[in-house]
């Protein structure tokens, strides 16, 4: 990310005594844009984000479509599994003015292959959630389950 200062004459930041705002540009508006844009602006840069496609969101964007019946959908073309963990991204929804809480759907982990196997969670109290998983797990022999 290159910071460049802004012309003569431009705004300055708040009691910086006429000192100029830095100006920022952020290339790209998903994830990682996005994030630069809102650290800069904290920051009390300047911030100028572009983006090549129609829509911010980069890959994480849901895409109009048309089904053969006519019907408009939105097509998710995004990160397809966002994890409690991933504290920082849940954090930016919320500077941003995201409430996690109504925008994602929130579902047990449900990692199963097509022939059945693998991990799925079910709606209980962690840890106890992770344990019935690992112990109903398919395709797991009593090693892996430990």
């Amino acid at each position: 990310m290159n910071t460049v200062r802004p012309p003569e004459g431009a705004r300055t930041a708040a009691g910086g005594g006429g000192v100029p705002r830095p100006a920022t540009a952020v290339i790209g508006a998903g994830w990682a844009g996005i994030a630069a844009a809102v650290a800069a602006q904290q920051a009390d840069d300047a911030v100028t984000l572009f983006e090549a496609a129609r829509r911010p969101g980069g890959r994480a964007r849901a895409l109009p479509a048309t089904l053969p019946d006519g019907r408009e959908i939105l097509l998710d073309n995004g990160q397809h599994i966002l994890i409690g963990a991933y504290a920082d991204t849940l954090a930016l929804m919320r500077t941003v003015g995201v409430d996690p809480a109504t925008a994602l759907l929130r579902q047990p982990l449900s990692l199963r292959h097509a022939d059945g196997g693998g991990l799925a969670l079910p709606p209980w109290p962690a840890p106890l959630d992770l344990l019935a998983g690992i112990a109903t797990a398919r395709g797991w022999d009593w090693r892996d389950k430990l």
